[in-house]
């Protein structure tokens, strides 16, 4: 398994308190009101999201293909990291497409990405990479124990119960996390590339690495 050592700081604390006390700060409720908005057209490139590889070029792709600009407000800004739109993209057609990890889908679920090899990962963006192995960690985490995994969803953004789920699923998250790396465990990262990591392994593609 390729891991790298990955340092992700976002201050949950600070991103709360800006996003609670100045609206017109990004938010993490903007971009689910926005893949909200967009599900409920029908919007297919939706389903695309999860295909590309997280930090490149292509990533954002179908993200603007499916006219975000259409289902967003003025005045209600998203952060500017891609991770926040798979995830939330991620966790709506977790709980669409499965009624479980391990569970048959209930149509034909969303095509994810092929795992990536060491070659791809010695020439990507440090970005990339970061967010490669980010996912790595939730899907070590998703594979350890699906079912809390599964059911975190069912907490409320920035509620105690996310909090207390976080709390739950620490010893996979113990048993996941490598020696030497640095896991910012604040929710909004944490839930994003969970869902992401979930859905992969929902549909039986929970490899991020390939094994070579």
């Amino acid at each position: 398994m390729i891991r790298s050592a990955l340092i992700l700081s976002l201050a949950a604390s600070a991103f709360g308190t800006a996003a609670l006390a100045e609206p017109a700060q990004p938010s993490v409720d903007n971009v689910y009101a926005v893949v909200d908005c967009l599900m409920q057209r029908g919007a297919r490139n939706m389903e695309r999201v999860l295909s590309t590889v997280p930090g490149t070029i292509d990533a954002d792709a179908p993200w603007v293909a499916g006219a975000v600009y259409a289902c967003r407000a003025t005045g209600t800004p998203v952060p500017a990291a891609s991770f926040y739109n798979r995830g939330a993209v991620a966790e709506r057609l977790l709980y669409r497409d499965f009624e479980a990890i391990g569970a048959r889908p209930r149509g034909r679920s969303a095509r994810v990405f092929e795992p990536v090899s060491a070659y791809y990962v010695r020439y990507a963006e440090e970005s990339a990479r970061a967010s490669l192995s980010m996912l790595d960690m939730a899907s070590c985490v998703v594979r350890a124990d699906p079912q809390r995994s599964y059911g975190f969803f069912r907490t409320a953004r920035g509620s105690a119960g996310e909090r207390g789920a976080i709390e739950g699923l620490m010893p996979a998250i113990s048993g996941c996390v490598s020696q030497g790396e640095n896991i910012d465990l604040s929710p909004p990262v944490f839930r994003a590339f969970l869902a992401e990591a979930a859905y992969r392994a929902a549909a039986g593609r929970p490899e991020v690495f390939r094994t070579e």
